[in-house]
């Protein structure tokens, strides 16, 4: 009860007036801030095109990466033919939730997650009136949990990550944690290490499941929907191209100084570059770069349609969304945040086309990059000059280039398989207890008991 009060009369109110003061300096908090006014209202809005007699599964998700890696379980969900669900999707980033295709998502409901206040939360929680909770990664709000433990709800963490920085096994603080994740009904974690540490927060160890990372059945699916994408259709599925995702300013000075060697070597090699940060300077930057070194180069939102690719030797895309589909049409494949501090982005989008992934050497943060580089499918690399060789290599050995593509789509698939113990989980958990009290209710009676609730 002290950690509820204090969390609520001290911890919040802090964190928000915070969150405010923050806001006037900066677009992003301001944005966050702003779109959650009236989160409620929609709902009841919105609401109806749930079954009041289906079962809801409620996902949570903090940013678009984490919505990736749910996207297996909902699909699985919609495909059953046994059960019924009503699947509602909650995010905290407004970038994520403005940028998800609606059109062909198998989510019936997708709303902003409220701020953690607690009579908000409640009402929250009453609108949607979920039967099991799943949470992504580490995106834990604690008036969340203790909310559905009061309502004996289950509750689970997917994909469970207990970061190297984390702070919440620290003395000052581990108290605290323990009360939110001791409510939680499971976690499963994406491994063994994992399971420990968070073994030191949860008070029953058997509850918590190494069930792997739904990120490896994600990509995968993502591999299966296989549509050409203009203008990489004129790329084909062979031949020599160089995927340059998610890239910074210290990785791209390395690219480009390579592909001066790269392209005396291989004349019909191309390069496709996808920053992370498309504002109109980086790109600008990035073009100015390319064109300095006698590259014939191209930018994809300034291109009419005429233009035939293989006539140029830099591509620039200046779109977000599309990396991870871009990836089917490379040979090798550069992720980029190696070199520097906010670590590397993912490193299995390309693999599981069974690139070679080359990186910079930061893999602090990427546990996948440090398995890669171990069993040699991933590749480190400090300059131009070791990425030249190794492009060189993976391009003048047609062996050693099928064997270390092999090595990246094994490494893949043999992690696979998250998602169906999930789904074993949740079909478990809403057999038949946790809805009772929808099929016992008359769609009336339902939609009185949500009022009165509120």
């Amino acid at each position: 009860m002290f950690t509820k009060i204090a969390y609520n009369f001290i911890v919040i109110p802090a964190l928000y007036t915070g969150l405010k003061i923050m806001s006037l300096f900066d677009k992003k908090i301001r944005r966050s801030v702003r779109v959650r006014k009236g989160i409620i209202e929609q709902l009841n809005k919105h609401r109806l095109s749930l079954n009041p007699y289906s079962i809801t599964v409620f996902f949570h998700c903090s940013s678009m990466g984490e919505y990736k890696q749910i996207i297996p379980i909902a699909e699985k969900l919609s495909e059953l033919q046994s059960e019924d669900y009503n699947l509602v999707l909650s995010l905290f980033s407004p970038s994520a939730y403005e940028n998800i295709d609606r059109e062909n998502s198998v989510f019936d409901l997708i709303t902003y997650t409220p701020f953690d206040f607690y009579f908000e939360t409640r009402k929250f929680i009453n609108t949607v009136n979920p039967d099991i909770v799943l949470i992504s990664k580490h995106d834990i709000w604690p008036n969340f949990i203790w909310e559905l433990k009061r309502r004996d709800v289950p509750a689970y963490l997917i994909n469970g990550l207990f970061a190297d920085d984390t702070k919440m096994d620290k003395w000052y603080v581990k108290t605290f944690f323990r009360s939110v994740f001791s409510d939680m009904t499971g976690i499963f974690t994406i491994n063994e290490k994992h399971r420990q540490r968070f073994s030191k927060l949860f008070p029953d160890p058997d509850k918590i499941i190494v069930s792997g990372d739904t990120r490896y059945d994600a990509v995968l699916l993502e591999s299966g929907a296989d549509q050409d994408i203009i203008p990489f259709d004129q790329l084909g599925r062979s031949g020599r191209v160089f995927i340059a995702g998610s890239s910074w300013p210290a990785g791209e000075r390395h690219i480009l100084n390579a592909w001066k060697k790269v392209k005396t070597g291989f004349p019909d090699s191309f390069l496709v570059i996808v920053p992370h940060e498309i504002g109109a300077d980086h790109i600008y930057k990035i073009e100015s770069q390319c064109q300095e070194s006698g590259f014939r180069t191209l930018v994809l939102t300034e291109m009419n349609g005429t233009e035939k690719l293989k006539e140029h030797d830099v591509l620039i895309v200046d779109k977000i969304g599309l990396l991870a589909k871009i990836y089917r049409y490379g040979n090798i494949a550069y992720v980029g945040g190696g070199f520097s501090k906010n670590g590397l982005h993912s490193v299995i989008e390309p693999a599981v086309y069974g690139l070679p992934v080359v990186f910079g050497p930061n893999l602090d943060k990427s546990p996948e990059a440090q398995e890669m580089n171990l069993i040699n499918c991933g590749i480190i690399f400090n300059n131009g000059e070791e990425l030249f060789n190794i492009v060189s290599s993976l391009w003048s050995d047609d062996d050693l280039y099928r064997k270390i593509s092999e090595l990246s789509n094994e490494y893949i698939r043999s992690r696979s398989g998250a998602t169906d113990l999930i789904i074993k989980v949740i079909r478990e958990k809403t057999s038949v207890p946790n809805i009772d009290k929808k099929n016992s209710l008359t769609e009336e009676e339902f939609e009185k008991m949500i009022n009165d609730e509120k």
